[in-house]
């Protein structure tokens, strides 16, 4: 368990240890989620790092150059939201 300040901007720093063991680092994105009267904040992940999830069910197989190309562009996509979040 971590205690942690509010600055009067509303902003709170995530114990170091916290932000290793998480991964979080400068500029991850975190949704923040209401539930009853506490704050859940988790980590978005970059679509890239899931690349692979799907490993063993297509092993041996390999992806065509149009679902690279809409890999890509989801991935393009969805980074530019964020940024307009």
């Amino acid at each position: 368990m971590e205690t942690v300040t509010v600055t009067a901007k509303g902003q709170i720093t995530i114990p170091a240890d916290l932000r290793r063991k998480l991964q979080i680092v400068k500029g991850t994105k975190l949704i923040v989620i209401r539930e009853g009267d506490a704050l859940k904040m988790i980590p978005i992940p970059k679509l890239s790092q899931l690349a692979g999830v799907d490993r063993e069910i297509f092993k041996g197989r390999k992806p065509s150059e149009e679902l690279e190309k809409m890999r890509g562009e989801w991935t393009r996509e969805f980074e530019e939201q964020l940024k307009e979040a």
